[in-house]
This record gives C-alpha cells, structure tokens and sequence, in this order.
C-alpha cells in the first residue's frame, strides 16, 4: 500500500484485512464467482471466511466442489465457511438474537397472526438477512471473531442498494427498541472505511458499466459507503495488434469492404473468429477507458475464461490472477 503522506489520516487497511466487503454489481457480471475467489484469497492467508448469499441461485458448491448449500453455515474448504440465506432462516435467527431466547424466538415467529403480521412490514424479510450478515462480523468463538472476514454476495444493483439502506430507515422510522440497536450497529459497520467497503464487479460492455458507474454513485451518495477497487471480469486477451497475424486481419477487412478474391478460402473462418476477437477487445477498451475516467478506483482487470464449465481448478487460477492485483 502507498504510505500516507506526512501529516494526512492512516490509510484504511488492506481490502482483506477489513471484516466485511459487500461485493456489488449488475447481474451476470460474476459477482459470486468473486466473492469465491476472494474468500479462496483469504482462507489461504490463514483467515477465517464466511460468504454470506441472499436466497441466491446455487453455485457455490459446483465452485468449492462440495454438497449444496443452504440457509446453515458449511464449512467448503479449510477456513472458509458459505451459506445461502433464506428470509425465513433468517428471521428466525435474528429474533433469537433481539429476544436472546430461541424458544421465545419460535413463540412469536412461528405464530401465525406474527407471521402475517411480519410479511405486511416493508424490507424486514430483506432487513433479517442483512442483519444476520452484520451479526456473523460481531460473533465471537473461544474470546476471538469467529470469523476475519465476511464477504456480502448481495443481490444485485438496486435491490442491494434498497437492502442497505434498511437500516437508515428503521432508525428514522422505528421507535428506539429491538430492532434499532442492532440497525445502528450495522449502519455504523457500513459506513465505516476501515471496517467494510464495497467491491464493484463488471464487463467492460456498455450496459454493464454504465450500471456500475450509477451503483458507485447510489453507494456513495445513499450509504455513505466507501467503494474499494473495481474488478473488471471476463476481459477479452489483447491479439493481433502487430505482426504478420495483425497484417493478415487487416488485409481480410480491407477484403470484406472491396472483395479482391486474395484471401484464401481455408483461412476464412479463422479470419473472422478473430476479427470477432478483436472487435470484442476493442469493445472492452472503450467501457475501460470509460470506467477509468467516471469512476476513477483502483481496478482490476480479470481475463475471460474460455470454459463451459467453471470449476475449483478455474476458481484456483482465477483468484491467482486477482491476487496479484490486490494492495
């Protein structure tokens, strides 16, 4: 990391040395196949992970190459732990939290005028797995933090950015009780640079960065949240920008704009595989550059992997190539 200059404030940790990171973004950018990665970057530095998913598609065991998993905590490789929470798990596990009772928790939760009652309260389903998030950065095993680091694989874009906010608006809504002192904790933990920061991941294709330029500015503007680096996923390799490949594309685009009858026929598909190639880069330098003036953070930038079927072994490689790039 660079040193503060004399006199400034310290500089926030290490993007691994904070307890919780909430990895954000457009759907289908990669954001859980980061968060695994991020989490496999830790768990070998020796730290204890656990990902935290919302109700998500299930993937992460096809990741860790382990059984499914659900809304309880499993361990899927040494130091690391997932789960993927569900509202009513959730609910259940925060009401014993607030009531310090699972008894008194299921009492209440599990009757059936609470339960209707529960489902007409705006976000709380949302607010349940936010808060068990929070709780999991705060719980302790044996005198230490059960867990280093809690890696946030939210929803995406603007239904995260509704689900962080729950905490702002219980606050300013909700009389002082037992919702509320678990809403400020976590309001602090989000606003707080040294403890947690936010990781935009996206494709460096228009619609994408677009999104995250907007996500960046809601995190911000409405959280109030720092945004650590930008992870740039799934990057088409830079090809046939000099020598004879590069000289053998030109002459084939020329050859598609005014047909002179030179190219050879057996060549053809390959030809214009790789012109589709280089189209594709071209594409991503221009969200690039673009993403490099707006947001103006530390990136990232990760390669696409010409793969139909993304395992641990892929997983490994990849989190390889994104520690490299971590401060």
């Amino acid at each position: 990391m660079i040193a503060p200059s004399s006199g400034a404030a310290p500089s926030s940790p290490a993007l691994l040395e904070k307890c919780l990171l909430v990895v954000a973004g457009k759907g289908g950018v990669g954001r859980t196949t980061i968060s695994a990665a991020l989490a496999l970057i830790a768990a070998k530095r020796g730290k204890r992970v656990l990902i935290c998913q919302t109700k998500s598609k299930e993937r992460l065991s096809h990741l860790f190459s382990c059984d499914p998993i659900g809304p309880d905590l499993k361990e899927v490789q040494e130091n690391l732990w997932a789960v993927n929470m569900t509202p009513q798990a959730a609910l259940r596990e925060y009401g014993t939290m607030v009531l310090r009772s699972g008894f008194i928790a299921r009492q209440v939760l599990e009757n059936k005028v609470s339960r209707a009652f529960l489902k007409a309260i705006p976000g709380l389903e949302d607010y349940s797995m936010l808060g068990k998030t929070w709780y999991h950065t705060t719980e302790e095993e044996e005198g230490r933090p059960r867990f280093d680091l809690v890696i946030f694989d939210g929803p995406a874009t603007g239904h995260l950015v509704t689900m962080l906010r729950i905490p702002q608006v219980i606050l300013s809504t909700v009389p002082e009780g037992p919702l509320t002192r678990p809403a400020l904790e976590c309001k602090k933990l989000l606003e707080d640079p040294v403890r947690s920061t936010a990781v935009l991941v996206t494709l460096a294709e228009d619609l994408p960065a677009n999104e995250a330029i907007e996500l960046a500015a809601r995190i911000r503007g409405e959280l109030g949240m720092s945004i650590g680096p930008l992870v740039v996923n799934a990057l088409y390799p830079s090809r046939f920008e000099s020598g004879p490949s590069a000289r053998a594309l030109a002459a084939f685009s020329a050859e598609k704009e005014a047909p002179s009858g030179t190219i050879d026929p057996l060549l053809e598909p390959l030809l214009r595989t790789a012109q589709t190639a280089h189209s594709r880069r071209d594409l991503n330098e221009h969200s690039l550059a673009r993403l490099r003036t707006s947001l103006n953070l530390p990136m990232i930038e990760l390669p696409y992997f010409f793969t139909s079927d993304f395992d641990l072994r892929k997983l490994t490689e990849l989190a390889a190539r994104l520690e490299t790039q971590l401060v």
